[in-house]
């Protein structure tokens, strides 16, 4: 796979999840991956989307992307993620 569009592409994907707002984060945290297939430059590109709690007074969730793509070698991976804190009384005891 081509590293940079995989990687560009992994980023949106983040940023598209982070723009969220807390109350959505909220309920995407904990729960299942949300995975698609991209195609990018021909090749297809899995992207995986998980979002955890950072922590147990749920103050803040962890995005966690992986782009996975074929390689003439190897399966490759790519990994990437960001900490979005959520303001008190936005998970409605979640």
């Amino acid at each position: 796979m081509e590293t940079s569009a995989a990687y560009s592409a992994l980023v949106k994907e983040l940023e598209t999840i982070r723009q969220l707002p807390a109350r959505e984060l909220a309920v995407l945290a904990g729960g299942p991956a949300i995975e698609h297939i991209v195609d990018l430059a021909g090749e297809p590109v899995e992207l995986e989307i998980l979002v955890t709690w950072r922590d147990s007074t749920h103050s803040a969730v962890r995005i966690a992307g992986h782009a996975r793509g074929p390689s003439t070698w190897h399966h490759e991976h790519l990994q990437e993620s960001i900490t979005v804190a959520i303001p008190p009384g936005a998970t409605n005891g979640a």
